[in-house]
């Protein structure tokens, strides 16, 4: 098997609208994205370190943060929220008590500009692209000022847990018969596409890409709840490509300011002439569930709460694929990264039975694996969270995950030929261990030039595409000659 990653990538680029006050920033240019640092900062090492970040750091903090916006700033509610008896005194208390005053008050101001964003993006009238561009931006800067008011409970993290864990003992779980889906996994269509949600479009937005919009649709695995998705298209070019491109557990690109952008770097491939759809998944974004924080609840309810959150995105990606259908686009491929391609694979799967104009033309996976026991207990994310241990705790054998795993695998053949899937896999990857996704490419029969193995780990695989974007510009080609 072998890899691209000594092939000059390619450059073809379609040059967006100039900037100014009538148009969506450009990005921060990350600095990793240049050698030598990106060459030496992208290696295992930052990988272990991550993992560290994410669950000792993000994620408690990110509890006490959701527990804030729960208890309305009350602190006898906030630590109850938290199971504390009590908020501690001195220093941290003090920290913890100006935290929640400003998480509510930043919680005010976000919702005032969302509202005012919907209004603007959704309203009737042609509003113009200053006005556009000055609500996008409000809303982005109020996101991300209550997204990073989890700095004010740092004194908090030894104290709790990083989720408040819900698991279902295994006899509390819902009958197979009802997790069943289409092709053998917990995905299903969501009858026929003359049925579907209608699928409501923004107005078009001039940015860095060339335009943007936001798709919204009552979401149909979620009753109640509202799908929504960011769509970036090409200037000049008529019915374009598109790439469904879904995000990992607790990513929440549109919540945060402009320099995490530099990591997701699936919308800068409208520049070479694809129409990129970048959903905000079950449970993430404006979709969280009161109480929790981006994906908590998928982490913390264990087997039950991926089986929900894989069978929910199954059903609204069916929706953005006969969307983009009916935009024009003769080409649709699937991809994502982490908890992202481990929806996309299975959805590929799920798809073999679906009409063929629902069903994906490609498929772009980036550090996956097949083997969902494997990620569960050996994984290192969750070790460090302390998932295996929890399982146990509510009763949970690997025999009782392993009941399950048939309706979470890709064991199924793709809705695409082979020739048509790209992998990109991290050699030092031991959140979702690589020797899970290197089974899936020779099961599938991934060929040579679409099988990219890189000596790195679970996020440095993904966060050095926007250095090393063979594999993504593999897909292009793909789609391109299609």
């Amino acid at each position: 098997m072998t890899t691209h990653d000594s092939h000059p990538s390619a450059h073809t680029v379609i040059l967006p609208p100039a900037g100014g006050l009538a148009c969506l920033p450009t990005p921060f240019a990350s600095p990793l994205r240049w050698d030598p640092l990106g060459a030496l900062v992208m290696r295992p090492w930052y990988d272990r370190m991550a993992v560290n970040v994410v669950a000792r750091w993000y994620l408690t903090l990110s509890r006490a943060w959701a527990a804030a916006l729960a208890s309305g700033g009350d602190p006898a509610s906030f630590a109850g929220e938290l199971g504390l008896e009590r908020l501690p005194q001195g220093l941290c208390g003090w920290q913890v008590a100006r935290g929640l005053a400003a998480t509510t008050m930043l919680a005010r101001v976000h919702a005032g500009a969302e509202a005012h964003w919907q209004d603007v993006f959704f309203g009737a009238g042609a509003p113009s692209d200053a006005t556009l561009v000055a609500a996008e931006r409000g809303r982005r800067r109020s996101a991300h000022n209550l997204m990073a008011a989890r700095r004010h409970f740092s004194c908090l993290r030894k104290r709790i847990d990083p989720l408040r864990w819900a698991i279902p003992r295994p006899a509390e779980m819902p009958p197979m018969s009802a997790l069943q889906g289409d092709g053998g996994t917990c995905i299903q269509l969501p009858g026929e596409p003359s049925a579907f949600p209608a699928v409501e479009l923004s107005h078009w937005v001039p940015g860095p890409y060339g335009r943007q919009a936001w798709l919204r649709f009552a979401a149909p695995g979620l009753p109640g709840d509202t799908a929504w998705a960011q769509v970036f298209e090409p200037v000049g070019v008529a019915n374009p490509p598109t790439l469904i491109s879904l995000h990992g557990i607790c990513m929440e690109s549109e919540h945060w300011g402009r320099a995490t952008d530099s990591v997701d770097v699936a919308p800068a491939l409208a520049l070479k002439g694809l129409r990129v759809i970048r959903p905000e998944g079950p449970w993430h974004g404006r979709r969280q569930l009161p109480g929790t924080y981006g994906g908590e609840p998928a982490m913390a309810q264990g087997p039950l709460g991926f089986l929900k959150l894989f069978r929910a995105w199954g059903a609204e990606v069916a929706v953005m694929i006969d969307w983009a259908r009916r935009q024009g686009s003769a080409q649709v491929a699937l991809g994502g990264v982490s908890l992202g391609a481990l929806t996309s694979q299975l959805i590929a799967v799920a798809a073999k039975s679906w009409p063929a104009e629902l069903r994906p033309d490609a498929l772009v996976l980036i550090a996956c694996s097949e083997d969902l026991k494997d990620v569960a207990f050996q994984g290192s994310l969750a070790a460090a969270i302390g998932l295996p241990a929890r399982l146990a705790a509510q009763g949970w054998t690997e025999a009782d995950v392993g009941r399950y795993l048939p309706l979470m695998e890709p064991r199924g053949e793709p809705a695409m030929a082979s020739g048509k899937i790209v992998m990109v896999l991290g050699e030092a990857d031991d959140l979702t261990p690589f020797s899970g996704g290197l089974a899936l490419a020779r099961r599938w029969q991934v060929p040579p030039v679409n099988l990219f193995l890189r000596p790195q780990g679970h996020f440095s695989v993904a966060f050095d595409l926007a250095r090393r974007p063979q594999p993504l510009d593999r897909l292009v080609e793909i789609l391109g000659s299609a």
